[in-house]
């Protein structure tokens, strides 16, 4: 566990993120590893970052890039659930967490985590709430400069592309690539082909967090992967979230309550 703390110590140290620790929190937050070290609750094999080689090789165009936004397109709210593997070089068995999502385009993001033990982040309004397994909350404002402010743009839009659909917009901050098992018809992906949809940051500040990032999926999306560097080196840190149990509808009460939590962390 020490060698774990060490490793995200090293990420909020780095010179250039030090010296705005909101875009620090804003980066940990798009790695789901703020807050959320774990205890490993099973032994997992991740894929090797190599195997991404190829996606990274070829550019999306256009027409992929609107055939896939209609797949993705879940609605203006979607729930479902996740588990979250982490493998960090400095450790030989990745990281296991496990929780619920809610993504509403007007309230938000909530990442619950459930286990190995409970806690709770909220993207809302340019703003990270964090409440931790002891019920203490943290808020953190990502308009405090220019640079954190353009995080706090980002992070909203990359979830947008993810859950709603919304991918015409990443190539403005990410330099897209597109891979399909459809290969002879690319542009028009017949149901139940598998697909994978690479991102490399243009923003310097961002690329330092995360190198690459890969969404996967056939019909809906199922997963998301998050490389440290390029796919050609290794070892190096990788976090999988693979999603399940996707479902539209309006919020609840209780699901609004939670997003209240967002409203009364900024009270006096």
């Amino acid at each position: 566990m020490n060698s774990v703390l060490a490793k995200s110590s090293a990420l909020t140290k780095n010179p250039v993120l030090a010296k705005n620790p909101v875009l620090t929190k804003c980066a940990l937050f798009l790695c789901l590893a703020f807050a959320l070290i774990s205890l490993p609750l099973k032994a997992e094999t991740l894929a090797a970052p190599d195997a991404y080689q190829t996606l990274f090789s070829q550019s999306a165009d256009t027409a992929q890039l609107v055939t896939l936004s209609q797949k993705l397109n879940l609605g203006e709210t979607v729930r479902g659930h996740f588990v979250q593997s982490r493998q960090l070089k400095v450790l030989k068995k990745p990281l296991i967490s496990q929780g619920q999502f809610i993504f509403d385009q007007t309230q938000g993001l909530i990442w619950q985590q459930i286990k190995p033990f409970e806690s709770l982040l909220i993207l809302k309004d340019k703003q990270l709430i964090q409440r931790d397994s002891q019920g203490r909350v943290q808020v953190s404002k990502a308009d405090a400069s220019a640079s954190a402010a353009a995080m706090g743009d980002l992070l909203p839009s990359l979830v947008r592309a993810m859950l709603g659909g919304d991918i015409s917009g990443l190539s403005e901050n990410f330099e897209l690539h597109f891979l399909s098992t459809d290969k002879l018809n690319a542009e028009n992906l017949s149901p139940g082909s598998q697909w994978q949809l690479g991102l490399t940051p243009k923003d310097p500040l961002m690329k330092k967090a995360i190198a690459n990032m890969v969404l996967e999926g056939d019909d809906t999306l199922q997963s998301l992967v998050l490389l440290s560097a390029a796919p050609s080196v290794s070892p190096q840190d990788m976090t999988r979230i693979d999603f399940s149990a996707l479902s539209q509808g309006k919020l609840s009460e209780t699901e609004l309550a939670q997003y209240a939590l967002a409203v009364e962390a900024n009270k006096p």
